[in-house]
């Protein structure tokens, strides 16, 4: 049997023929920059998130920054961020002129609350919860650290569509909250999109003028912006979409309960935790195992393709070299960092698929 890791014809199977229809709709128009459909999106994306406000913007990067920026984060400033998250989350950061603080992850993976206020200096300016894999952060303490602090407490939400933790929304206790569209992701486009959620008007406004040269109206410049627009190609897709999300990550933690079902008995395996009250979206499914890199050439051998997520802590990449913590170890991320696997999950995949990969690994880890 072949796996894939995430097979994404499966969902646009689906929604191709009313995608293509709206995109010829958008060509005929000749409406490509911030048009109806990115509008529509904006909209329905806030009422998906439960936020008063959406910006579209060019990728899940651009939208930290835009957040940055919009709060006047730059030279001189710190910003705490978790050591184990895509590298996007702190080259935002840096792209800003402040410099990223790393801190270590819990046992779910998340940025671990108490090591937050050793963190914190007086250049510090704010925090970045990233909710990693498709789960929120702590998100009630985090905002007490915030505000005992009077910092700006900013969500990386871009692996999290739809997350959420009790009766707590992502955005509902942060300054805001960044998105990434990238083709992978629960919501993912056709090509790179981000998105900015907030419940502000002030950073709504600021941000909607960072993501256009600085401008709201035509020829008039008051911010010194970038372009960052959400096209109208990707926002046809993204709208089509929205229709679906809310079941295909319910279709994601089906199958995550299959690998629970078929897998807790194992205990060469640590499978991952939920932190308290959350609702998962499974992004990603990420084990641990110790013979990960030898137990990832035997799967793909059978047919199963697994992924790493991620394979270096941000402090041990070359383009931090300079940062004061290069090298630096971690209590939890340092040890997790080798032993980190991704399984196989995606809306559409098969409980045989399942089966079969939880039964290539009990094979070969017994």
């Amino acid at each position: 049997m072949k796996v894939q890791f995430n097979n994404l014809t499966l969902i646009h199977n689906q929604i191709k023929n009313q995608v293509l229809k709206d995109i010829n709709k958008t060509v005929d128009s000749n409406s490509y920059i911030l048009s109806d459909q990115v509008s529509k999106f904006e909209q329905g994306f806030s009422d998906f998130t439960s936020t008063k406000y959406t910006i579209g913007c060019g990728n899940g990067t651009d939208a930290i920054e835009l957040i940055l920026r919009g709060l006047s984060v730059g030279p001189g400033d710190e910003v705490i961020l978790p050591v184990n998250t895509f590298i996007a989350t702190s080259l935002a950061i840096s792209r800003t002129g402040a410099k990223p603080v790393f801190v270590d992850n819990d046992e779910f993976y998340l940025i671990d609350v108490k090591n937050i206020e050793r963190a914190i200096t007086n250049k510090t300016k704010a925090i970045i919860a990233v909710n990693l894999y498709g789960q929120m952060a702590n998100i009630v303490n985090l905002s007490k650290i915030e505000k005992n602090n009077n910092l700006y407490l900013i969500e990386d939400s871009a692996q999290s569509h739809g997350a959420s933790q009790g009766l707590i929304n992502q955005g509902e206790l942060s300054i805001a909250a960044s998105y990434s569209f990238y083709p992978g992701k629960n919501l993912g486009a056709w090509g790179d999109g981000g998105a900015v959620t907030t419940n502000q008007k002030w950073l709504y406004e600021k941000i909607v003028s960072l993501r256009n040269q600085g401008s709201i109206k035509k020829y008039v410049h008051n911010d010194i912006g970038f372009n960052s627009r959400l096209d109208s190609i990707q926002a046809c897709v993204l709208n089509e979409k929205l229709k679906y999300i809310t079941s295909w990550n319910d279709e994601r933690n089906q199958i995550a309960k299959m690998y629970f079902n078929n897998l807790s008995d194992i205990k060469k395996i640590t499978l991952p935790q939920i932190f308290a009250n959350n609702y998962h979206v499974w992004h990603l499914f990420v084990v641990r195992v110790s013979s990960r890199n030898k137990l990832m050439e035997f799967l793909n051998s059978q047919g199963v393709q697994t992924g790493i997520h991620y394979p270096k802590m941000i402090t041990n990449q070359k383009g931090y070299k300079n940062h004061m913590q290069y090298k630096d170890n971690f209590t939890k991320a340092s040890v997790y960092e080798n032993k980190l696997m991704s399984l196989p999950i995606f809306p559409g995949m098969k409980k045989s698929e399942v089966d079969y990969v939880s039964k290539k690994i009990i094979e070969y880890i017994s």
